[in-house]
């Protein structure tokens, strides 16, 4: 988000902010721990429903207020959708495991395998503030005849098989996947490492409405993926056998046959996007030996929660505090938003921190300054600089496409101190205006 409001933009292409973060989080030494002050105990305590990216930044920042905070996580291990729907080549294992053993040090505690089914039991227990944080964990249905075929799944649970290493779910041959957003490109490039020998996205609209992240389609292609534009599933029924032209029985190619239609855009949705429409007369078929459904998520929740919910079908919570009908119940994140970005569930986190503190009567500020302004780096005098406005954004340095096919390694590489440097460079430096005194006029 920080990059589409990035003022470079308008003069070529925005810093590339979300690496240059990146790079400063590759060498990160661990010093700023000793500048981290937790405040004392007050003996408030907040129940956290949920390990996933907005329960654990609430934990961390309730922690630093001198909260005791309790995080319950119903599978073996805390993350949510960055454990078990992220694949290991965009966030590596060991990154996201250290992030939490920070927040235990600190005094953060993780109860896994601990399912909560009622928010009235956690305030019995003592709890002076709950934050619901259960994610949108489960897959949207297609709504389309015979998507309860065995070999039909949703995305979620592909990706949730393949991340926590369950087994449960056999890729091979030809997987077709339908949707395209990130969760669509996830599955569609880890059903190729996990031994698909073809992978075919179809997406009812074209490459311009497609929601998922630009760099992730672009690897995607570049690492074999066909993607099927303006095409949507009508049906998907077993293949079963056929006789050809000599009179012969022979079966198709896949275990599934999918019954598509071609589509063409008309006129603009409630999403702002143009709405697909059938094309008369365009129906073809696709074999498989896999069927995805990525199209959407919701989050599964408890029966104690319906009151709480909108017309939409999420979790209903004040937009500034995330507080809920019910005093001290907050709630943030996927099931509140919908499906989102990870950064957009930290900063859920983030205001549910600050919220729940200033119940506790605190002031609700959550942030650390670890450096003090003065000690920056940021020169006396900025000049002129030659071909300045001419500087092109780097790119970003990826494994090259013949090392991806059978692993998990990180295709982002990252950038060396060098292009970090000269990609900082191109900065125009906007807080700058933040720093000019404002001077009266001379009349």
């Amino acid at each position: 988000p920080c990059e589409q409001a990035c003022s470079r933009g308008e003069v070529n292409e925005p810093i590339c902010i979300r690496f240059l973060k990146r790079f400063v989080s590759d060498r990160d030494t661990k010093r700023w721990k000793s500048k981290l002050k937790i405040k004392p105990d007050t003996g408030k305590k907040v129940a956290i429903v949920g390990g996933g990216p907005a329960g654990l930044t609430a934990a961390w920042f309730l922690r630093t207020k001198g909260h005791k905070t309790m995080v319950f996580e119903a599978l073996p291990q805390a993350g949510g959708m960055m454990r078990t729907g992220i694949p290991e080549y965009r966030l590596p294992r060991e990154i996201l495991d250290g992030e939490i053993n920070d927040m235990l040090e600190i005094g953060v505690e993780i109860r896994t395998n601990s399912p909560i089914e009622s928010v009235k039991s956690l305030f019995a227990e003592g709890y002076d503030a709950v934050f619901l944080a259960l994610g949108a964990q489960s897959g949207t249905k297609m709504g389309i005849e015979g998507e309860e075929d065995p070999g039909v799944l949703d995305g979620i649970t592909l990706l949730k098989s393949v991340n926590l290493k369950e087994g449960t779910v056999k890729i091979a041959g030809h997987v077709v996947v339908v949707g395209g957003g990130n969760v669509a490109i996830d599955v569609a490039r880890v059903s190729l490492r996990k031994g698909a020998k073809k992978v075919t996205i179809i997406y009812r609209r074209t490459r311009k409405e497609m929601p998922a992240a630009g760099e992730e389609i672009e690897e995607a292609l570049k690492e074999g993926i066909d993607i099927q534009y303006l095409t949507a599933p009508r049906k998907v029924k077993p293949a079963g056998q056929r006789v050809n032209a000599s009179g012969q029985k022979v079966a198709p190619s896949g275990q599934l046959e999918i019954e598509c239609v071609k589509m063409e855009l008309g006129e603009p949705d409630k999403s702002g996007r143009r709405r697909p429409v059938e094309v008369k007369g365009s129906e073809f078929k696709i074999s498989a030996d896999l069927m995805v459904a990525a199209i959407g998520q919701k989050p599964v929740l408890f029966p104690e929660l319906d009151p709480l919910l909108n017309e939409t079908g999420w979790i209903a919570a004040d937009p500034v505090t995330l507080e809920c009908k019910k005093k001290g119940l907050f709630a943030g994140g996927d099931m509140e938003t919908g499906p989102a970005s990870v950064i957009k569930a930290l900063a859920a986190g983030r205001k549910a921190a600050s919220a729940i503190d200033r119940m506790f009567g605190g002031d609700g500020e959550i942030d650390h300054k670890f450096i003090p302004e003065e000690e920056t780096l940021m020169p006396r005098e900025i000049g002129r600089q030659e071909a300045f406005a001419y500087r092109e954004r780097a790119e970003i340095p990826v494994l090259p496409v013949e090392k991806r096919a059978d692993n998990f390694n990180l295709v982002e590489q990252g950038f060396t101190d060098a292009a970090a440097r000269k990609e900082s460079e191109r900065c125009l430096k906007c807080q700058l205006r933040l720093r000019i005194k404002k001077t009266p006029m001379p009349f």
